[in-house]
């Protein structure tokens, strides 16, 4: 046999065992698969997500443990829990809108515009209306407002502003204009939020001739919401 013939067996000896190999390992594993770019960044995210989730557990714990260690204090001090208890629930009535509150902020009151109309256009595009108050309030909120009321009905999380006619309802009530918006916060941060030239209040003002006053406050008062309400679907968590 010549060596080229022999150079040539082995090569297809070697191949044809690879392939038995190749099967063999198959066999073993029949769910083998590649690993794609795409499952290692689903992965990866999936990972990420897990990260984030136990960062916010371990907060929690230490929140709790925080708690637990200020009222065992309170307890061995005092005997009774019921000041801290008494705090944190008027804390929560605060944020909530159950409580009457003062500190800096802004007032925004807004008019229809009195500019005369061009041919072709829409009196409704002159007016206020309740999605312009919806977007207001939402901007002060993004700069930070800690309380806010229209009309001195303070906005909760399940307070409802619509328009009815020429006038705005909110929390069952029905008012007219001027519609005045109050709102506790720095200030400053909030000034910005209404007269920032790519902001909802500055292109009403400008572009419709909306009324837009603001008027910077050291000090605002905000009263409770003072309406019962009724949860109907709404159930404690597991």
């Amino acid at each position: 046999m010549s060596k080229k013939i022999k150079q040539k067996s082995i090569i297809y000896l070697m191949f044809f065992l690879g392939i038995i190999i190749s099967i063999h390992m198959k066999s073993l594993n029949p769910n083998n698969t590649f690993v794609t770019l795409k499952s290692i960044k689903e992965m990866e995210n999936q990972i990420n997500l897990e990260r984030v989730e136990l960062e916010n557990i371990n907060k929690l714990i230490l929140e709790r443990k925080s708690d637990i260690a200020k009222y065992e204090l309170e307890l061995n001090e005092n005997g009774s829990i019921s000041s801290i208890l008494e705090k944190e629930l008027k804390d929560i009535k605060t944020i909530t809108g159950f409580e009457d509150v003062k500190g800096e902020g802004v007032i925004v009151e807004l008019r229809d515009s009195e500019r005369e109309l061009g041919e072709g256009e829409d009196p409704n595009d002159y007016l206020v209306h309740d999605m312009d108050v919806l977007i207001i309030v939402n901007d002060l909120k993004v700069a930070g407002a800690e309380a806010i009321s229209i009309n001195g009905e303070r906005v909760t999380a399940l307070s409802e502003i619509k328009c009815s006619g020429p006038t705005i309802t909110i929390n069952g009530s029905t008012y007219g204009q001027p519609f005045v918006i109050k709102a506790i916060g720095n200030k400053k941060m909030l000034q910005a939020s209404i007269q920032a030239q790519n902001s909802h209040a500055y292109l009403l003002k400008e572009i419709y001739g909306i009324d837009v006053q603001l008027r910077l406050m050291d000090k605002i008062i905000i009263p409770k919401y003072y309406k019962k309400i009724n949860l109907e679907y709404i159930k404690e968590g597991d």
